[in-house]
């Protein structure tokens, strides 16, 4: 998935001030320097109990962070709109919770739900998971520290199933391809217009699965879920595949296919590509 290098720091703080004018259009240039350097620090913060495994309160984040108010969770819509989003990370945010529910403030959660995502408050438990399951964050941002044991809310032991794995392998191909990460250029922002963050691509690509009874919408093939290590085929495992090529990986946009499929398909039509791919059939 991330195969690159660490992305240098300063590439990373160059990525998000570019941003920042967009939001913050009263701004300077030391005034958008100075949050960029905040987000940056927040978003090692909060990659770290991703790596522990843990959440944290308000209160212990902002304990963590050295400055702020727990009762303002701007920090929080900052670092996931200017650094999770953009490197195509989970909703790390998520993992910021109330000290008495275990969960992020509804209000909060809602008020950035309708600026940033369509992932409901139902689906908190299961993206908390998924963003411990994560494996790119020191691939992206290099070595990171674990949290100190103290500041842990509650730990997540559950193990990620195979075809959690599956899903959140798909979708880092997917959103590497709109987004560039890893790469010695570094190309920010979304290439295919209207592509949906990596949670929404989680939750829809489940949907779609389900949907797709575990098979390739080109050619029915089963989808393989066992890694390659385990001796599992490599040209049988999932892919997420642009329906129309010029438009970006949302839903009604998006269907699964195998990564052999979606190799040969090209830029052939879904139904050319589904004909060519099927019209030999064993005697």
């Amino acid at each position: 998935m991330y195969d690159e290098s660490p992305i240098p720091r300063g590439d990373l703080l160059a990525m998000i001030s570019d941003q920042i004018p967009e939001v913050y259009p009263d701004y300077g240039i030391k005034k958008s320097e100075a949050l960029a350097v905040r987000v940056l620090e927040d978003l090692y913060i909060l990659a770290r109990c991703a790596i522990s495994k843990c959440r944290v309160t308000y209160t212990d984040a902002i304990t963590l962070r050295g400055y702020g108010n727990r009762q303002n969770g701007r920090w929080l819509d900052d670092v996931y709109s200017f650094a999770i989003s953009p490197l195509g990370f989970p909703d790390l945010t998520m993992l910021v919770v109330n000290a008495a529910t275990g969960q992020p403030s509804e209000d909060a959660f809602q008020t950035r739900r309708s600026k940033f995502s369509e992932i409901q408050i139902s689906e908190v438990p299961r993206e908390q998971n998924r963003c411990v399951w994560f494996e790119g964050y020191e691939a992206v941002l290099g070595p990171l520290e674990p949290i100190p044991a103290e500041y842990h809310y509650a730990r997540s032991v559950m193990p990620e199933p195979a075809q959690e794995a599956e899903i959140r392998r798909a979708v880092s191909n997917a959103i590497q391809r709109v987004n560039g990460v890893g790469k010695v250029t570094m190309k920010v922002g979304k290439e295919y217009v209207g592509s949906g963050n990596y949670s929404e691509l989680c939750l829809l690509t489940s949907q779609l699965l389900k949907m797709q009874k575990g098979r390739c919408a080109l050619t029915g093939q089963p989808f393989e879920m066992r890694s390659t290590e385990e001796g599992g085929i490599q040209d049988d495992r999932m892919s997420l595949d642009r329906i129309d090529n010029s438009r970006g990986y949302y839903d009604g946009n998006v269907q699964l296919v195998t990564q052999f499929a979606n190799r040969a398909r090209g830029q052939m039509s879904t139904q050319e590509a589904r004909c060519r791919l099927t019209q030999y059939e064993e005697p």
